[in-house]
């Protein structure tokens, strides 16, 4: 039985808009018109859930928060924090209390301090690359990190967007900061960045215009909601966080997708292909997204984290969820007719008055699952886990329960 532990994403850069960029946000969005957070996610193609948890300062990707921030024409730094006034604050505040620390005797930390050179913001911009040796995940303070590199090179450098694999920062400037912050670089005086040690850096030359991943993520969201193809190839992609409701992704290859919080309620998923894919929402453990009503009919879900999915209604008629993990799903009233649920673990999950004639459930896990008035006409139950299951008003006519726990 699959116990569906996940781990095969790594997480993802997150961040907490702070006290006073979530003031600017809620204002912002007053200012645009928007009358709810739904029309707002509606209109930058976001799931709900995502708008929401930025509203309610929950951690949300970096992509998501940068997407939140340019819908509502406000700059992402300054809504986390990283802006240069934010840093001179912070910087007086951990000043003060570094004093109040050596008043009652207690050994203060040591913290690096320069100062911060202001240069002229009008002037041209340059953009440059810093590698560093580490994850993405492992970040935990990029307000620190953006100060340390304005520290050194000067007022003018913001963080314009962070990837993944070998932490790859993209900064911009103005020709004198970035001069000075790689030439404190190349001269040694400057090796690591919060701890994290320099890899390279280059200066990115100034006729290549530079795309972040996030743009070409949200343009390819664009594309599947206003040109609607049947089998697209979406194998690996990133459709995280992304509102997808009622879209045609019918015989469309997701294998290895990363879907964790994307609504996907309504959808057109006949035939799609989803081995592997990614449902987890990394900052709760718990899937956010919608999959109600969604024609999930043939699909491959084998071996897909779908823990506390919301499939209610849903049409999964001959499936491929061998392996997958649906602990704790709601399947109440879903069409399961002949779904291959092999090995799926399936505890604690709700499947009242569910259709699972015929289905394949060989091994499963269905402790504590709620299968009243469910129908397992023809089921193949064995060796399944059923204890603590409900089967009161189950239909279990021509069920092989052959060495069945109960």
């Amino acid at each position: 039985m699959s116990d569906g532990s996940g781990g095969r994403r790594k997480k993802r850069l997150t961040l907490i808009a702070s006290l006073e960029g979530l003031e600017k946000a809620k204002k912002s969005l007053l200012r645009l018109g928007f009358e709810s957070l739904s029309n707002f996610a509606e209109a930058q193609l976001l799931s709900r859930s995502s708008v929401s948890n930025f509203f309610t300062r929950k951690p949300i990707q970096l992509d998501t928060f940068k997407r939140i921030c340019e819908g509502l024409t406000l700059e992402w730094q300054d809504i986390a924090g990283m802006t240069k006034e934010n840093i001179n604050k912070e910087s007086k505040e951990n000043k003060t209390n570094l004093s109040s620390s050596a008043e009652v005797g207690v050994e203060p930390v040591k913290t690096l301090v320069r100062q911060i050179t202001v240069s002229d913001d009008s002037s041209q911009k340059v953009k440059a690359e810093i590698k560093l040796r580490g994850d993405v995940d492992s970040l935990q303070n990029i307000q620190l990190i953006a100060s340390i590199l304005r520290e050194y090179g000067g007022g003018t450098i913001k963080i314009i967007d962070i990837q993944e694999g070998s932490i790859k920062l993209i900064i911009e400037g103005s020709q004198e900061d970035i001069d000075r912050l790689l030439l404190q670089i190349e001269s040694g005086e400057l090796t690591e960045i919060d701890g994290f040690p320099i890899k390279s850096t280059q200066v990115l030359s100034e006729d290549l215009e530079y795309e972040g991943s996030s743009k070409e993520k949200w343009r390819l969201v664009n594309e599947i909601v206003n040109n609607p193809t049947t089998g697209r190839n979406l194998e690996n992609v990133d459709l995280s966080d992304a509102d997808l409701m009622r879209a045609n992704l019918r015989g469309a290859n997701l294998s290895g997708a990363n879907l964790s919080g994307a609504n996907l309620s309504g959808g057109d998923l006949i035939d799609a292909y989803f081995k592997e894919a990614d449902f987890l929402y990394v900052s709760t453990g718990l899937n956010q997204y919608d999959l109600s009503l969604a024609n999930l009919s043939g699909t491959d879900l084998s071996g897909a984290d779908l823990r506390h999915a919301n499939l209610s209604g849903a049409n999964l008629s001959g499936a491929n969820l061998s392996g997958a993990n649906l602990m704790r799903a709601d399947l109440r009233g879903a069409n399961l007719r002949g779904a291959d649920l092999r090995g799926a673990n399936l505890r604690g999950a709700e499947l009242i008055n569910t259709n699972l004639r015929l289905s394949n459930l060989r091994g499963a896990d269905l402790s504590g699952a709620d299968l009243s008035c469910t129908d397992l006409t023809g089921a193949d139950l064995r060796l399944t886990n059923l204890r603590y299951a409900n089967l009161s008003r189950t239909d279990l006519t021509g069920a092989d329960l052959s060495r069945a726990i109960r």
